[in-house]
């Protein structure tokens, strides 16, 4: 079953999009991740096929690239 997540981020420009996209998938292989800047809370989503993702690990992740970044709850 796959794994869904959502997050809520600030990330704002096509560049720094591409770039936290890049970098999940390098560090997450099997993640699909999309990110809408049309959004008003820029919304992050992950989805994991094979394996549960950490959300602490994407969130580390998008920070350390300067942006916030917060898991959104059903």
């Amino acid at each position: 079953m796959a794994m869904i997540e959502i997050f809520k981020t600030d990330i704002h420009l096509k560049a720094a999009k591409k770039q936290v996209l890049t970098a999940i998938k390098q560090q997450f292989p099997g993640v699909v991740a999309t990110l809408d800047l049309e959004d008003n809370d820029r919304i992050l989503r992950v989805v994991g096929a094979w394996a549960p993702v950490s959300t602490d690990s994407i969130i580390e992740l998008v920070k350390t690239h300067g942006f916030k970044c917060e898991l959104l709850n059903d």
